[in-house]
């Protein structure tokens, strides 16, 4: 049997192992190291990720934007009455929401036209994007160009929606590199 003396000794010969602080500041180091490349690489994803949900967003603010004008055509064919009164031909910059008076009443009334008009699209309390004259993350431009006259005339419809600082004039200049896609559409006959 061992006596309280030996027992002593024997204790204090063993000694608390631990890490040393240069140990430590070595596994942080490394530790960032190894993190820094990955935080990267995420921060990269969720880019993409943003990028490609705006694209997708406005992509189908496009194809409403020109299902909106075949609508109008379509219920001015249906009303047997002319869907665009007043409409001149030529190139025209407009604008159009899925609530419009004229969706109703093409007869009477006509798409809003001008180069005045703001095109800043903005979620309402329904989660529906319109133009309520205040600045937005989106904006549409629809471009009509309307050639001949109503009963045998085409036009073509390029519903552009954009969300970077790049204004486009026409679709050529509406790419993704730009924050900007379209959707378009030939109505024939125009009337």
């Amino acid at each position: 049997m061992m006596n309280m003396k030996q027992k002593m000794s024997k204790a204090s010969s063993r000694t608390l192992k631990g890490f040393s602080l240069g140990e430590v500041i070595l596994s942080v180091v490394v530790l960032t190291v190894g993190l820094l490349p990955i935080l990267g690489s995420m921060n990269g994803a969720f880019s993409t990720s943003r990028d490609s949900q705006n694209t997708v967003i406005a992509a189908g603010l496009a194809q409403e934007g020109v299902e909106l004008v075949v609508n109008v055509k379509d219920n001015g064919v249906l009303t047997s009455n002319d869907a665009f009164i007043g409409f001149s031909g030529g190139n025209h910059t407009c604008r159009i929401d899925y609530d419009d008076a004229v969706l109703s009443a093409p007869a009477t009334i006509d798409i809003e036209c001008g180069n005045a008009l703001s095109h800043d699209l903005t979620l309402n309390g329904s989660d529906f994007y319109v133009h309520a004259g205040v600045a937005g993350k989106f904006k549409r431009k629809i471009f009509i160009n309307h050639t001949g006259n109503k009963d045998n005339g085409t036009a073509s419809v390029v519903s552009a929606v954009y969300w970077g600082t790049h204004v486009p004039n026409d679709k050529s200049t509406c790419t993704t590199a730009n924050s900007c896609v379209y959707s378009e559409a030939t109505l024939r006959p125009w009337k």
